[in-house]
């Protein structure tokens, strides 16, 4: 990476530490137009539209932001990249395309394959819970989605389903 890109993305983060995001998006847009092979220009140009979008409102595409991490991922398949996503996608309600990233970012870095599964079941359960209401206080209404939840939670802790109903 040459210095000066290297100066541009410190500038970047440092825009997006201040929290103006929407500005940061800005520049890490043109960065990517004038890095087109550069994951990391891609990575923060998502993160930037995803902080934009959800917390302050501005007006970014959903596919604009999924096109970008998608980008990153390409050219660099690495752990945070396919979390992050992961975590967009949840909050956009893409929940197959998050639980997919997950896996992921679990193959990619088995160490963390533990809180990767975990995060997903949480995240997961708490965007449908907050998305759907009521409508999950019918327990059979609820059902499927605990199911996935707990499913990734077992897995996080390396239990057979007949394990952990023999241990409750």
């Amino acid at each position: 990476m040459t210095s000066n890109l290297a100066e541009k993305l410190a500038a970047g983060m440092k825009t997006m530490d201040n929290g103006d995001f929407e500005k940061a998006y800005c520049d890490f847009k043109k960065l990517c137009n004038e890095n087109p092979k550069n994951a990391e220009c891609w990575y923060y140009k998502a993160e930037c539209g995803s902080m934009a979008a959800g917390m302050f409102g501005t007006k970014i595409n959903d596919q604009e932001i999924l096109e970008a991490y998608n980008k990153a991922i390409k050219l660099d398949p690495q752990c945070d990249y396919y979390e992050s996503y992961g975590i967009f996608c949840i909050s956009i309600g893409k929940y197959d395309e998050a639980e997919m990233a997950f896996c992921k970012a679990a193959e990619t870095n088995e160490s963390r394959a533990a809180n990767l599964y975990s995060e997903f079941a949480v995240e997961y359960f708490n965007n449908i819970m907050a998305s759907y209401g009521e409508i999950m206080d019918d327990p059979k209404a609820r059902a499927p989605y605990l199911q996935k939840a707990l499913r990734y939670m077992l897995k996080a802790l390396e239990i057979e389903p007949a394990e952990a109903k023999a241990l409750l």
